[in-house]
């Protein structure tokens, strides 16, 4: 079967090809020497040459290399052979899209000083390792991109893009737009005066409010809620700029006083926040916790009245074979507590987010904000501490041992001046035990294997069955058949009630104190075929340590 090779040859400069014999035609004999050499395999060059003299291979604007590629589209080439690789192409980038077009219509590559043919497996694997280093490079240079972009914002430098209502895009620069900045303003003030979109969604409706129109024909449209909230907090219109979760002093001129912004933002918070309790207390670590690499979902059931929250799994767990279901309070409180403990050993902190070489100055500034946390960690409401702290945290880590948390210390201690005193991530870990109690994994930290509560079940359920025992032994059955109707107990199971009253009375005083293995609750004390009526028999059985001797 005969194979239609197609040579293509480049030189980046001009030089020597008015040369009879010059560079292009020692490729194409090189080239051409090897197709030769494959003439067993039905390999024959076309005449067609395509070849760019005086041509940077950084970019694929060639003449001779457009010809290929369209040659290549109308079906007219089996193999492209080059002297070498870079003949083709500099770029990675564009060599990974000519190859992609290359796959596309069944054509093999080869370079022959380079050993490198993709009609055979060798060449195709050298392909892969080469469009992985294409990758790489296309990944690192949006990262470069990234990076300029975080430095110019810091600068207060506008990086491009849609410039937002009230503003023009003159010369990459923001220019306030009279007519359109009215409009901002306007809507401002309305809400700092009403605190609700919606009038100020009628009054755009009234006065005919639109988005900015665009010059490819898009935008202009009636201003809704959503492009409303857009507005209200976009920090450009105070003239501020924001990467990195930060907020830098821009070069363009604001809209709005910044104090006008702020009180704002106050606003809105203020409103989610009201809004959110409505809709019951939120589970702030939703999005940042994973069970061995699988991210838990928030979850709640509802009884009696009493909502109960849970963090959960969708897989099963590959050693107990069950759904992951963790008590939200428990990886709250462990999370709060994992980092108190952190924050409160200061020498710590500071050798884990300060940059080695980092000045004096920079150092003391630090240490004053690590104090100043560790001290409002010791105050107030967890659920509170952890709301605030959530801004910092990239990632919280449980398995059966440890909690593992994965914070960036730039973002916890906000303050720009000192960015490059920081590093930018901190892993902190500490251990937990899991225990099993009823349908739920409870999560307790370092070696804590005890209730941290009293179980109000059971302390009823003790009251109940110390007045169960004093009706069945001193008064007529009669009353204490009465008595198990009124407390809807069934009397064929009315000794799992009488049980209670038999503890030892240091069982009792720890089940009042919450101080019994977390795995012991109702469910387990009901379904336990016997209480053995040895008290030291139920210490063990409780884990309930021994009372002391006395004397």
């Amino acid at each position: 079967m005969i194979k239609r090779c197609a040579i293509y040859t480049r030189k980046s400069t001009e030089e020597g090809l008015d040369q009879s014999f010059n560079s292009l035609d020692a490729q194409r004999e090189a080239c051409e020497n090897y197709i030769l050499s494959q003439k067993s395999e039905g390999w024959r060059a076309i005449k067609t040459r395509y070849d760019d003299g005086g041509i940077s291979g950084g970019h694929m604007d060639r003449p001779a290399l457009q010809l290929l590629m369209s040659d290549i589209d109308q079906g007219r080439v089996d193999i492209v052979i080059v002297y070498k690789v870079d003949r083709l192409t500099r770029s990675l980038a564009d060599f990974a899209k000519l190859v992609e077009k290359f796959d596309k219509h069944e054509v093999s590559f080869v370079s022959v000083t380079q050993a490198f043919n993709t009609s055979n497996s060798m060449g195709r694997l050298t392909l892969n390792v080469l469009l992985s280093f294409a990758q790489f490079e296309r990944e690192v240079g949006a990262e470069r991109v990234r990076d300029k972009i975080a430095a110019s914002r810091k600068k207060g430098i506008w990086t491009g893009g849609k410039p937002p209502l009230g503003y023009d895009n003159i010369d990459k620069n923001l220019v306030v737009n009279e007519r359109e900045a009215e409009i901002v303003r306007k809507i401002y003030k309305l809400y700092e005066d009403e605190g609700c979109v919606r009038t100020i969604v009628q009054q755009a409706a009234q006065n005919n409010w639109r988005s900015k129109k665009r010059k490819n024909g898009t935008g202009g449209n009636l201003l809704t809620r959503g492009p409303i909230y857009h507005m209200l907090k976009n920090p450009v219109y105070a003239g501020l700029l924001k990467t990195g979760g930060n907020l830098y002093q821009a070069q363009h001129d604001a809209l709005i006083p910044r104090d006008q912004w702020e009180r704002i933002q106050g606003k809105l918070k203020e409103r989610a926040q009201r809004q959110g309790k409505s809709k019951h207390q939120a589970s702030p670590l939703t999005g940042l916790l994973y069970w061995k690499e699988e991210r838990l979902t928030p979850d709640h059931t509802i009884k009696s009245g009493k909502r109960y929250r849970y963090y959960v799994s969708s897989k099963t767990d590959d050693q107990t074979h069950a759904h992951i279901r963790l008590k939200a309070s428990d990886v709250e409180t462990a999370v709060i507590e994992t980092l108190s403990s952190w924050i409160t050993t200061s020498d710590t902190v500071m050798n884990d987010i300060a940059i080695s070489g980092t000045n004096t100055t920079a150092l003391q500034h630090i240490k004053k904000d690590v104090h100043a946390l560790s001290s409002s960690l010791k105050k107030g409401n967890h659920h509170c501490e952890l709301t605030a702290l959530l801004k910092s945290i990239n990632r919280i880590d449980l398995n059966d041992i440890h909690i593992r948390i994965t914070l960036n210390p730039r973002r916890l201690f906000n303050d720009p001046a000192f960015d490059t005193a920081l590093k930018n991530k901190v892993v902190i870990q500490s251990s937990c035990t899991l225990k099993k109690r009823g349908h739920e994994l409870r999560l307790l930290m370092g070696e804590q294997a005890i209730a941290s509560s009293p179980d109000k079940v059971i302390i009823n359920n003790i009251i109940l069955a110390h007045r169960l025992k004093t009706i069945r032994f001193d008064q007529p059955a009669q009353s204490w058949i009465e008595t198990l109707k009124h407390n809807d107990i069934d009397p064929s199971t009315s000794h799992r009630f009488l049980r209670y009253a038999f503890l030892a009375p240091d069982i009792v005083e720890a089940f009042l104190d919450g101080k019994v293995p977390i795995e012991i609750n109702n469910e387990k004390l009901k379904n336990l075929s016997e209480l053995p009526t040895c008290w030291d028999a139920q210490r063990r059985l409780f884990g309930v340590a021994p009372l002391s001797p006395v004397g």
